[in-house]
């Protein structure tokens, strides 16, 4: 964090710069790098987990004051990208109104793009600056104006490259404008930190701005990822998803196990046994919140009668902290859990709370694995 930010004694552009990033509810504190505090609270399966090198994330810091540090600059640069929204999305209609005004008069749109007039244009890669018509960037909106929703809604991540392209001039033009407007300091380093967040690898940003020109290729921008996902037809007309993806895509993400034991409930399980408490050994290496697995599911891998020592959770917790790590937001997570003498057996982790409303995950029994016969019997 820049030494000249004190937590204790911020600017009153920093506070407003704070309480600005308060309203950008769909883009969570971790994303900005922050690890701490009752932000982590919510029932969802990725909340509590290790960090990416495998340490407990309140590990993350040395002292409460370094804590308190971390969470003011991913405040701060949670409103810079809250305060970037409507600074884009104008800026790309003043690029798009001046390259049309431009291309009917037969003006020099290069001259445009690389002038100190443009507003967001010239921040996109160099190498295909040649594409960069009126067109283009009328399409680019359509993703800008999407990606804004998808900051105020609910981030997940980038359908197209487009759409991650669009993050990077949101972050770009925040921080700038927190550093100008408000002497945030946040600079290029913090930079790297959003989009480290907010894309899954943030490298193929860094390689379209290394690309070398070539007028002939066009940037296929607007292609999805996922052959199943939902995109504007303005945008991929070609690319829009049959009705048997699109309903294959509605059922993975409506698709949710419930929570068995809620509130009160669990704590009457776990007392009767219903439950097993296997948080000790899944805070030492998984997750923090408390965890618990069905006796059931223990029962039905063989896992019951093993001692102490054996270290059987490994076998439900590895694959349960894989599924939450890809879909942090998931309420809940489906898998095929393996016994020590190859029993398998459908279970899931579930997230809910207690009744303290605190955070806990549980793996419940889901269903046995029926073995399919071989082709000769």
């Amino acid at each position: 964090m820049p030494a000249d930010i004190d937590p204790h004694d911020l600017t009153p552009g920093q506070i407003e710069l704070i309480n600005e990033g308060r309203k950008l509810e769909g883009v969570h504190l971790t994303i900005f790098g922050y690890f701490g505090g009752p932000e982590l609270q919510g029932a969802c399966i990725g909340r509590m987990q290790l960090d990416e090198d495998g340490q407990l994330p309140a590990s993350n810091y040395d002292s409460p004051e370094d804590r308190l540090r971390d969470l003011v600059l991913a405040q701060l640069l949670r409103g810079a990208l809250r305060q970037s929204i409507p600074i884009v999305l104008a800026g790309i209609f003043d690029d798009v109104f001046a390259l049309r005004t431009l291309e009917a008069a037969g003006g020099d749109t290069q001259g445009y793009i690389t002038s100190a007039g443009a507003q967001v244009v010239d921040l996109l890669p160099p190498a295909y600056r040649h594409h960069y018509t009126s067109g283009f960037l009328q399409r680019f909106a359509v993703v800008a104006a999407e990606v804004a929703s998808d900051f105020e809604l609910g981030w997940e991540e980038p359908r197209t490259f487009a759409h991650a392209l669009a993050a990077y001039c949101f972050a770009r033009k925040g921080i700038r404008n927190a550093d100008t407007e408000y002497g945030a300091n946040l600079g290029a380093v913090n930079l790297d930190r959003t989009m480290a967040g907010l894309l899954e690898d943030p490298t193929v940003i860094e390689e379209a701005y290394r690309a070398v020109p070539d007028d002939d290729v066009a940037p296929a921008w607007f292609v999805p990822y996922d052959p199943a996902s939902r995109v504007n037809p303005y945008l991929y007309p070609e690319g829009m998803p049959s009705t048997e993806q699109v309903d294959l895509l509605e059922h993975q993400l409506a698709h949710e196990i419930p929570e068995k034991y809620v509130g009160p409930a669990r704590r009457r399980a776990l007392q009767e046994g219903t439950l097993i408490d296997i948080s000790p050994f899944a805070s030492r290496r998984y997750f923090l919140c408390p965890v618990a697995v069905e006796h059931t599911v223990v029962s039905a891998l063989g896992l019951a009668d093993l001692p102490a020592d054996s270290e059987w959770e490994d076998l439900l917790l590895q694959t349960a902290w894989y599924g939450a790590a890809e879909h942090p937001t998931w309420k809940s997570f489906d898998y095929v859990a393996t016994g020590l003498e190859g029993q398998h057996l459908y279970v899931a982790l579930v997230a809910g709370t207690d009744e303290m409303e605190s955070p806990v995950l549980t793996i419940q029994y889901v269903g046995e694995v029926i073995e399919e016969p071989d082709a000769g019997e």
